[in-house]
């Protein structure tokens, strides 16, 4: 007699970190390694694949390179062919139009006024270079930015569709 076989369900929850299962590992370290993981990626774990994988160590992670999160902005992977446009929160502030949802102490997500597209944040971000109000990290930076968006919006495979958020205000509890 056979027996039935139930269909694979997926996991609830957040997807793994790396694309593949992992561990929590809890290590002490040098200050001066931790300043120089920092330097790699502010993200300690991506520091220490980044750093195995450049090591020859072989692709911890199944997804292209220029998908995994680097330390200023990729595109995240967040299940069933979807992607969020995600930053350095240390890197992007001002930028009009546009609200940086923290993801971790480090990274957040672009969400742009609800009128706005791929077009609107392109321009905001040029118009963010030609103010000339800009520090040099932070230049450096959202120029990273307009150049990986231009080569998002060329990409045949991408599509952007624009959608909104509810973001929920907590109000403060009068004191």
């Amino acid at each position: 007699m056979r027996r039935a076989t139930r269909p694979a369900v997926r996991p609830r929850g957040r997807p793994p970190k790396y694309g593949k299962p992992g561990h929590l590992v809890a290590v002490t370290l040098p200050d001066e390694v931790l300043d120089a993981l920092r330097r790699i990626h502010p993200d300690i774990g991506w520091a220490i694949v980044s750093a195995v994988e450049a090591r020859g160590g072989g692709a911890v992670s199944p997804t292209p390179k220029d998908a995994r999160p680097p330390s200023e902005v990729s595109l995240v992977d967040i299940g069933a062919d979807q992607a969020l446009i995600v930053v350095s929160t240390a890197l992007f502030r001002a930028l009009p139009g546009v609200q940086l949802i923290p993801l971790s102490a480090t990274q957040s997500f672009l969400a742009l006024a609800p009128t706005q597209g791929m077009a609107d944040l392109e321009l905001t971000v040029i118009d963010r270079l030609e103010s000339g109000k800009t520090r040099p990290r932070e230049t450096e930076a959202l120029e990273g930015l307009l150049l990986q968006l231009r080569k998002w919006r060329r990409d045949r495979a991408l599509v952007f569709e624009p959608r909104s958020i509810i973001l929920v205000k907590k109000a403060r509890a009068p004191r």
